[in-house]
């Protein structure tokens, strides 16, 4: 197949590395976002998609307004098959959805319809959830919710983080990818279920604050899922304390919620919650590396009674 590939993130770079690998396609035009200022310089930043595909000297396109008549005619004037997207991040109208003889097809990392939107494996961590997965659809007007064309489960590890769920899920979509293209002229895609839809949306700064006044579980689960970036953090002695891996104990609660009831020894602290206690194993101080928490408080000297978090 000749195709237009379109993404930003990292989850975008193994469908496309397996594309590139596979000689029976041939990768025409990658489509990003622009180019956007990030930390506190404001530096402009590519997308990781298209750093990537700048190493391998592919065309890369990254407009404004993927919709815009110019932007259309662009993509349309590769001649290409098939639009292939992956996390890219734009809404595309129906020009260039119905532009390509193949379709227009999304990989999605949740097992749909559960999980429509923005952050599907977040989402799936924050509740607590054995079973994530891929779904590969045609893209249609409504978000996430076009027929199905391949759908594969993954089991989610016990006390597996974002990153590490991520990337495993980047990788199984690759490969559902590559077996899909080949039979994707006799698939017969299957509509979704839309009355048992769920959604995810957009992570936001807020959401990222532990509070331990909640049960413990709850507060592992918040901090898997927002590990080992961006980090659910806590404000600990006038500044912020990322905590990025942590497991509920059954040892008795000794202080009310939000306090540092013990240090384990070459292990980490524990703090009191709503039902018990989390023990910390893993901590990002503001502008230090990731580190062991009992590490951590060999240099921050915790004290047994010292108040985290608001």
């Amino acid at each position: 197949m000749k195709i237009v590939f379109a993404g930003s993130s990292e989850y975008a770079i193994p469908a496309l590395k397996a594309l590139l690998s596979a000689p029976e396609h041939n990768v025409l035009l990658v489509l990003s976002q622009p180019a956007n200022p990030k930390g506190r310089k404001q530096k402009l930043e590519d997308t990781p998609l298209t750093i990537y595909a700048r190493e391998q000297g592919l065309k890369v396109f990254c407009p404004q307004d993927v919709n815009s008549i110019e932007s259309v005619d662009h993509i349309l004037g590769q001649k290409a098959d098939i639009l292939i997207t992956a996390s890219y991040g734009a809404y595309l109208k129906r020009r260039l959805r119905q532009g390509f003889a193949s379709g227009a097809i999304n990989l999605h990392p949740s097992l749909l319809p559960l999980y429509r939107g923005a952050s599907p494996i977040r989402t799936a961590l924050l509740n607590g959830e054995k079973l994530s997965g891929n779904t590969i659809f045609r893209i249609v007007a409504k978000m996430d919710a076009g027929p199905i064309l391949s759908q594969e489960t993954l089991k989610i590890e016990a006390g597996e983080n974002y990153s590490s769920l991520h990337d495993r899920l980047a990788l199984q979509a690759a490969d559902l990818l590559i077996k899909l293209l080949p039979v994707l002229p006799d698939i017969q895609a299957q509509e979704q279920d839309h009355e048992a839809a769920t959604f995810s949306k957009k992570i936001d700064k807020q959401d990222l604050v532990l509070d331990f006044d909640r049960k413990s579980k709850s507060l592992e689960n918040q901090i898997r899922a927002y590990s080992l970036f961006p980090g659910a953090f806590a404000q600990f002695r006038d500044t912020k304390l990322k905590i990025l891996s942590a497991e509920p104990t059954v040892s008795p609660q000794v202080f009310p919620p939000g306090h540092i009831i013990e240090i384990v020894k070459n292990n980490g602290f524990a703090i009191s919650t709503k039902d018990g206690q989390l023990l910390v194993l893993q901590v990002q101080a503001a502008g230090k590396k990731i580190m062991n928490a009992y590490s951590y408080h060999l240099g921050a000297r915790l004290q047994v009674g010292e108040r985290i978090g608001i």
